[in-house]
């Protein structure tokens, strides 16, 4: 029984780590934008934390594959361990993408954007520890609050891609900056599919 409580503590926990590590990266990705006067130095920190994020993936995947009876449905656990390492990703995408396309100026709907994903990863973070309290009530309303930061970032994807098309000077630029504020946009519905995950988990036990 006590094997069985230390090895839940092992999923719960390392969940917790890499949301912790996900809050990091987004603080990070939200301190790049706010200039990106030193943009390569920020991709080669979010690049470790996402190598760290890979980790945790790996160590969730292998304890899987050595447990026999594991505090969630397996399926759940590895979807969380993946949509978790997604959003790192995504994130992680967006910054080297600053340093190859030589984005060397910020916008106020960067600056949004990152504000956002840095919100909605403290709400998983938070979510991950109710999870393993069992505290579905509080899962549920950090989902709430995941889904309406994702439907602001669906707008401001509107609004920034709009604006480049109101007085285009340079198409180059234009390409570029369309591409990252999409790609913002697909990380902000990634956290969104990880509360859903979340939430589904939630309607299995509550």
């Amino acid at each position: 029984m006590l094997f069985n409580r230390a090895k839940d503590r092992v999923f719960y926990q390392t969940l917790i780590d890499a949301a912790a590590n996900l809050v990091e990266a987004m603080q990070l990705f939200r301190e790049n934008v706010e200039t990106l006067e030193e943009k390569e130095q920020f991709a080669e920190r979010l690049k470790e934390l996402e190598d760290k994020g890979d980790d945790y993936t790996h160590l969730i995947i292998r304890e899987l594959n050595q447990t026999f009876v594991t505090p969630l449905d397996r399926e759940d656990i590895l979807q969380l361990a993946v949509k978790l390492d997604d959003v790192l990703d995504g994130v992680e995408a967006c910054a080297s993408r600053f340093v190859y396309f030589r984005v060397h100026q910020t916008t106020p709907y960067l600056i949004q954007f990152a504000d956002i994903l840095e919100r909605s990863a403290k709400y998983l973070h938070e979510a991950f520890i109710a999870l393993e309290k069992r505290d579905f009530a509080t899962i549920r309303k950090l989902s709430v609050e995941i889904n309406l930061l994702e439907n602001e970032g669906d707008r401001l994807m509107r609004e920034s891609v709009g604006s480049l098309f109101e007085n285009p000077t340079d198409p180059i630029e234009l390409i570029k900056m369309k591409e990252i504020y999409e790609k913002l946009e697909g990380v902000t519905d990634t956290t969104e599919d990880l509360a859903d995950v979340m939430e589904s988990v939630v309607m299995k036990y509550a």
